[in-house]
């Protein structure tokens, strides 16, 4: 029987509160994405359906786990002094779904970057590599966790294979990060429109980026400074969330980027020019143009959006500019 603190009790008990309240509220943030999805993005493809279909399943997966474990440490083993200490398998459970979302997503991102890269090999692989050498390490921590009932007993024992999953993913999320943007700024073609896009994908990317990795990394601080308090884990709670919803948000940001490129894309400009009359002389003679005229010149653009499953949010929108009618008469 590990002895705990006070301090430590209440410091433990309140970080898996407070992570659970977080998960509830992520967790509808993530049902409210997948309605919203499937009502903007009814012609995709039945797959990218699908994967939308998985991580909802899995968050919701989640999510009753979080729930069950909250109710296993507040209510069913109320004042017990060592209650922290101890690991019920609904944690260990959430664990595992955590690193299959976290997996899911990054794969998603790096297909994405191999696209966008046009099948570079040597940047995508090595990121694919990685991904699954963290879900291994989650499922290790998952299984060893339950096996052993005890942080204390994981700590001592496995206290690296945690470390090494949280570690995994924070360098997986900065290479995949990092590729998205470079290529995506290699893509500018100085076209102030399709600038603009890739600018604001760029914006989304390092947002989604930044959010997931520097969760991972303050869990793995709690993790390594305060093994004993159960802050890391409340932390831990969220980041599926975090994941689920930037695979969702990076999906439904297609219509917003749509939207933008329509209105910036789509014109109809009139330009009335007027030549007024004009007079000259040459060798003596009146020379009387008595020309007046006015142009009226009409110019339309459309757009038209090829919606694609797995393409990155700039190179999804196939625009195409097809100048429709001019118009010149003289009066």
């Amino acid at each position: 029987m590990v002895v705990l603190s006070e301090s430590n009790l209440k410091t433990s008990l309140g970080a898996i509160l407070c992570g659970g309240m977080v998960c509830t509220g992520l967790s509808g943030v993530v049902g409210m994405q997948t309605v919203l999805y499937f009502r903007l993005f009814t012609r995709d493809l039945t797959s990218t359906k699908f994967k939308v279909a998985v991580v909802f399943v899995l968050d919701l997966l989640h999510s009753a786990m979080i729930a069950a474990a909250n109710y296993m440490y507040l209510v069913s083993n109320f004042g017990e002094e060592d209650v922290t200490d101890h690991v019920f398998w609904t944690v260990g459970v959430s664990i595992a779904l955590t690193a299959v979302i976290t997996v899911c997503v990054h794969l998603f991102f790096s297909l994405r970057l191999f696209k966008l890269s046009k099948g570079n090999y040597w940047i995508t692989i090595p990121i694919a590599v990685l991904a699954v050498a963290r879900v291994v390490a989650a499922f290790v921590t998952a299984v060893e966790l339950i096996r052993l009932k005890s942080f204390s007993a994981f700590g001592d024992q496995f206290r690296w294979v945690f470390t090494l999953g949280l570690v995994l993913s924070s360098v997986v999320d900065g290479l995949i990060t990092a590729g998205l943007c470079f290529y995506l700024r290699r893509h500018r073609g100085g076209t102030g429109r399709f600038d603009h896009i890739l600018n604001t994908v760029t914006l989304y990317t390092v947002e989604n980026g930044l959010l997931t990795s520097v969760t991972t990394i303050v869990s793995l601080i709690f993790w390594l400074v305060k093994s004993d308090e159960l802050i890391y884990l409340g932390l831990h709670f969220a980041i599926s969330k975090l994941y689920a919803n930037s695979f969702l948000a990076s999906m439904n940001a297609r219509k917003n980027l749509m939207a933008q490129s329509q209105s910036q894309s789509t014109s109809g400009h009139r330009l009335p020019v007027i030549f007024r009359t004009q007079r000259g002389a040459s060798n003596g003679e009146h020379l009387d143009l008595a020309i007046q005229t006015r142009v009226h010149i009409t110019v339309d653009k459309t757009t038209d959006y090829v919606p694609d499953d797995i393409q990155d949010n700039a190179s999804s929108q196939q625009l195409s500019a097809d100048q429709k009618g001019v118009g010149v008469s003289h009066a």
